[in-house]
């Protein structure tokens, strides 16, 4: 960027052309004095005095971006501290119009400023005090079941609701290149307010699965019904096949819903000489301490969802299917980490497991 040129030589051009001196002459005699000056610059020197002097103003140079005042402010990065560093923080657009910045502005000052990363929360069961401490006191006595090896003995079993809707599962995208014609129904995923369900109880253990069994959706599950038409069968059949002589050994365990805890469900037990986990060690209202609920249940589900099912029928004939070739390296897998996560638990005084 040339010089700017001081006011004694502005005033020397300016009157020299007073008199009448020519561009280049004002540029010679102005060389003859020690001032270089080139004869565009005095022309420019000229014809500004002369907007000047008829009340011409120049607009006000617009400054580079570089050189605007910055929205960054220490006093503004403290303001969107104080707005997103809490439980529910306020959205980018919010804090903007607050500022009377712009959005780009604000996550600047989250993420350069701030050094500030979004993260997800995770969607978790609530949990009450009192609840927590249950389970903390409870899994200190449960947690003496769950060594390397006494997992193994341990056969456990749950119901789940599995809907037609976990079967033909749309996927949430497509691929297009942006040129082909593309149908709509490619770009709607639907689903169903209220979809047709069947409860379904299944066991696991290190051997492998138990068969599916379908609870009747106009039976009332009572604990003459669990009896029946699950625990028994459990009991006289999955057992013996897939622990063999070692059948007598096995551990059952259960939730707390009000058919497994029924007098009548664990008198059955006693009578039939089944081992099992007292109610009173099983922690409540802990889906994230519950093999099938944290690890199961869900890989059952994505499995179902390539499957085709249209009707009930076919969603039982299909669950069917799936519990019979189910992988046994997944539950193992499951099983497995059943000590690690009730540990935590208690590492947290019966605070969430999935929480880091």
């Amino acid at each position: 960027m040339p010089a700017k040129t001081s006011f004694e030589t502005s005033s020397l051009v300016i009157a020299l052309r007073d008199q009448g001196f020519t561009y280049p002459k004002i540029s010679e005699s102005l060389a003859s004095q020690g001032f270089s000056l080139s004869r565009r610059t005095v022309l420019k020197i000229c014809q500004e005095k002369e907007k000047e002097r008829n009340g011409w103003t120049n607009l006000a140079k617009r400054l580079p971006p570089q050189n605007l005042p910055s929205a960054c402010t220490q006093d503004n990065v403290n303001k969107v501290k104080k707005a997103v560093v809490k439980k529910n923080p306020d959205s980018l657009q919010k804090i903007a119009k607050k500022l009377q910045v712009s959005i780009r502005s604000v996550g600047r000052m989250i993420h350069q400023n701030l050094g500030l990363e979004v993260r997800k929360k995770r969607k978790l069961h609530d949990l009450t005090e009192a609840q927590k401490k249950q389970r903390y006191e409870r899994g200190k006595l449960f947690i003496s079941y769950l060594g390397p090896f006494k997992v193994r003995h341990i056969f456990t079993m749950d119901e789940t609701w599995i809907s037609l809707d976990d079967c033909n599962v749309d996927t949430d995208h497509f691929w297009t290149d942006g040129s082909a014609e593309i149908p709509e129904e490619w770009k709607k995923k639907t689903t169903k307010r209220w979809p047709k369900k069947v409860m379904i109880a299944i066991g696991i253990c290190w051997f492998g699965m138990s068969r599916a069994y379908v609870v009747n959706g106009s039976a009332k599950v009572t604990a003459q019904y669990f009896i029946d038409e699950i625990l028994s069968k459990m009991i006289h059949e999955d057992i013996p096949r897939l622990y063999g002589n070692s059948a007598k050994d096995v551990i059952f365990r259960m939730d707390s819903a009000p058919s497994h805890t029924a007098k009548l469900t664990i008198q059955h037990l006693k009578d039939h000489r089944v081992k099992y986990i007292p109610k009173e060690i099983w922690m409540a209202n802990s889906p994230d301490l519950a093999r099938l609920d944290y690890g199961i249940n869900g890989n059952l589900k994505r499995i179902l969802s390539e499957r085709k099912a249209t009707t009930i029928k076919g969603l039982i004939s299909v669950i069917k299917k799936v519990c019979e070739s189910y992988d046994i390296a997944e539950i193992r897998s499951t099983l497995s980490s059943w000590q690690g996560r009730v540990q935590t638990m208690l590492d947290r005084h019966g605070g969430h497991v999935e929480v880091k």
